[in-house]
């Protein structure tokens, strides 16, 4: 029957599809199907579908900051990144799709002589995601450039929401816990000098190869800052920088990031992550909290 629908409607698809090839940190059992709607219409009859036929479903982009357990997942997961639409409305007015890669926006922007999300380059995901964790880096999270969001509310009907309504703040938004799928976004910007952009972003990527396990597959970085502190210090004042359970490990390079050092499974990621967590806490009285989602 699902098959079926998504066939006569030209809806990509991919059946007892390993959930390795759609996570960043390439772990993870077989999804029953990887549904992967080129636009918001294919999402919106989707999403129809699976809600009246009772259908399990979880969204992702690029699944860069979440991790599938290795039983795997009996439903489908609806893939927003071909959603890549890109639409310059006006001078400094850009419509992105939320499957568009922030890499490949932050370019585009760049090319455009456009600043406002130039400290997004070099994060692993999509429009979508970074909307949804209110993505952020070197001092500047997404939320700074939003106008208004558009999705797909739990009735199945296309909205928009201002930012001054996405409850945005840290590593938070309103579509937390909404039945929601987001399908776009509009970004008001403002002109800077071509030049000066491409050099931030260029310095940023550095800092990032300089600093951060790239050449490994996670999650970005693997927990929350807790007030007033950086995670990333605290675990390494613990003695934790190297640690691991089975293929997992908490980075020797920035102990912030736990890598799959090859052959990792979901439940060693979420061992070595429950046991920063608690030596953290007992060492240090300070709590951090896991940043990647566990499905």
């Amino acid at each position: 029957m699902l098959k079926t629908f998504l066939t006569e409607n030209n809806i990509p698809f991919l059946e007892n599809e390993s959930l390795k090839k759609h996570t960043t940190f390439k772990v993870g059992g077989n999804a029953a199907f990887v549904a992967m709607p080129e636009d918001k219409i294919q999402a919106l009859q989707l999403l129809k579908f699976l809600k009246e036929n009772g259908i399990k479903y979880y969204t992702i982009g690029r699944g860069s900051n979440v991790i599938f357990r290795d039983s795997g997942f009996d439903g489908v997961i609806i893939k927003t990144a071909n959603m890549q639409q890109i639409e310059y409305i006006d001078e400094t007015t850009v419509f992105a799709g939320a499957g568009v890669p922030m890499n490949l926006l932050c370019k585009s922007l760049q090319e455009n002589s456009l600043e406002g999300l130039e400290f997004c380059y070099g994060i692993p995901g999509n429009v979508g995601g970074g909307l949804y964790m209110n993505a952020g880096a070197y001092g500047g999270e997404i939320s700074n450039a939003v106008y208004q969001v558009e999705y797909i509310d739990e009735n199945c009907e296309i909205k928009t929401i201002d930012v001054k309504d996405c409850d945005f703040s840290y590593r938070h938004s309103v579509f937390q816990g909404k039945d929601w799928l987001i399908t776009g976004c509009i970004f008001k910007l403002v002109k800077g000098d071509k030049d000066k952009i491409l050099s931030f972003m260029e310095d940023i990527m550095q800092r990032r190869i300089d600093k951060q396990p790239l050449d490994k597959p996670s999650a970005g970085s693997s927990f929350k800052r807790p007030v007033g502190y950086f995670a990333a210090a605290l675990i390494e004042q613990c003695g934790l920088k190297g640690c691991s359970v089975g293929g997992a490990q908490v980075s020797e390079k920035h102990s912030g990031f736990i890598v799959n050092m090859g052959d990792a499974t979901c439940a060693d990621i979420v061992a070595l992550a429950e046991h920063v967590e608690k030596v953290v806490f007992e060492k240090t009285g300070v709590a951090i909290e896991k940043e990647m989602i566990i499905i």
